[in-house]
């Protein structure tokens, strides 16, 4: 679960041009301290999307989709540690179910 710490810190414009915005979360997920960049959501997308991006913030802060309970596969302690050493990221993935609400554009599908 995020802790106190883990309402957005950052907010910044994306290229020139684009609208979009992003912030930054320090969570905790799964015993693991993580900063999750995502997307802002637009005040004048609609009602399908601004649920689905809900969703995915929701799932990329908590570690678990509210919706269909799909898990992210955390780096194990060995990957997170050679991480650390070499000064870089690690990637996190979560495959959600096909009827998820996180897919909300026109085909019903975003990519996971």
């Amino acid at each position: 679960m995020p802790d106190e710490n883990s309402e957005p810190r950052m907010t910044s414009p994306g290229l020139p041009g684009n609208e979009t915005h992003f912030d930054y979360t320090i969570a905790d997920i799964q015993g693991v301290r993580a900063m999750v960049v995502q997307g802002v959501i637009p005040d004048d997308a609609p009602p399908r999307v601004k649920n689905g991006l809900a969703l995915r913030r929701a799932a990329n802060t908590t570690g678990v989709c509210p919706e269909c309970n799909a898990r992210l596969a955390v780096p194990n302690r060995a990957e997170r540690r050679k991480a650390v050493r070499a000064g870089r990221m690690l990637w996190a993935q979560m495959l959600h179910e096909e009827w998820c609400g996180v897919y909300a554009d026109s085909d019903g599908r975003w990519g996971a």
